[in-house]
């Protein structure tokens, strides 16, 4: 498989959230240049919907990315609303997470270059492991 330049160079974002009657929270890993690596887990202290929370989570880790100086992001994710909100394949309907939408755009406007790819939950075990840190605290 040939490796375009972009993905040599690029931060790889991966993010999974969860929301469930407990609260909600979300697991970031950044992988920058070298072996860098930035692990984070959120919880959310305000009631989200699992769609909400998977866009907390591409957003938090979109600003950690900026902030740590990233020009090209892929972001990868196991939320195919986000995915495909953002490919253009899926309307984004709801009020609020028309909202989130927009944060995104916004977000990904400060890189040169982004990409965004489905991944899925079963090979995204430690962002998950990340998201769930919080509820296994309690």
């Amino acid at each position: 498989m040939l490796t375009t330049t972009f993905e040599q160079e690029a931060w790889v974002l991966y993010v999974d959230g969860s929301s469930n009657k407990k609260g909600s929270e979300a697991g970031i890993v950044l992988e920058g240049p070298g072996s860098f690596q930035l692990e984070m887990a959120l919880k959310f202290e305000f009631k989200t919907s699992n769609n909400q929370v998977e866009y907390e989570a591409l957003i938090a880790g979109l600003i950690m990315a900026r902030d740590m100086g990233a020009e090209n992001v892929i972001c990868k994710s196991d939320s195919e609303l986000a995915i495909e909100h953002k490919r253009g394949e899926y309307q984004v309907k709801d009020p609020l997470l028309l909202r989130y939408y927009h944060k995104v755009l916004n977000i990904m406007q400060s890189f040169s270059n982004t990409e965004i790819k489905h991944m899925p939950r079963e090979q995204n075990s430690r962002t998950n492991s990340f998201s769930k840190l919080e509820s296994q605290r309690r």
